[in-house]
């Protein structure tokens, strides 16, 4: 996955956030609002006995309505959880922040879980819903030729931090002792 277009925010005041950010601000850019996803398959019914297998299908049901919409999981601005099954929830996390990062990456946009006494469908524990903003220009602007590095250049500045000069082995003190 790649990074969001927009900026994260987490104030250093706040309590460290765990699969969440406390803020985000979103660029500009179309606006795309997911509806609520519930574990159904494409012909309706609802599959998954639990909690974590209800989040599965229902946060893919999420990023495929994104992608219909042209839009991917790092787009995303916020995220909500609706469950019938709180305690559950609370005992999957580790399994559901497994299936969360397969289809969202290590991206974490604000996000609730809210803990409801009934969802539309009667069978369902889960449901997820989003908001987007999709980038109106490209994330990234084409490089100019005066910003074109030498491969050689990047990969010493990836390993010393900056490009070495041809003159700096010159001055090394191991060729006077040769």
């Amino acid at each position: 996955m790649s990074r969001t277009p927009h900026e994260i925010v987490n104030p250093l005041i706040l309590a460290q956030p765990v699969g969440f950010s406390h803020a985000l601000v979103a660029g500009p850019g179309r606006i795309v609002h997911i509806g609520g996803q519930h574990a159904r398959r494409s012909d309706g019914k609802i599959v998954g006995d639990g909690v974590v297998e209800q989040f599965d299908k229902a946060l893919g049901n999420m990023v495929e309505a994104l992608r219909a919409a042209d839009a991917r999981p790092v787009h995303v601005v916020d995220m909500r959880v609706f469950t019938t099954a709180m305690k559950a929830y609370r005992a999957g996390s580790a399994a559901i922040g497994t299936v969360y990062r397969r289809y969202m990456g290590r991206f974490y946009p604000p996000m609730s879980v809210l803990g409801v006494t009934e969802l539309w469908a009667p069978d369902a524990l889960i449901e997820v819903a989003c908001t987007a903003v999709v980038p109106e220009t490209p994330q990234f602007e084409p490089m100019r030729a005066e910003q074109e590095r030498d491969p050689l250049d990047r990969a010493e500045e990836a390993l010393f931090g900056e490009p070495l000069n041809p003159g700096d082995f010159d001055q090394s003190p191991e060729r006077d002792r040769l």
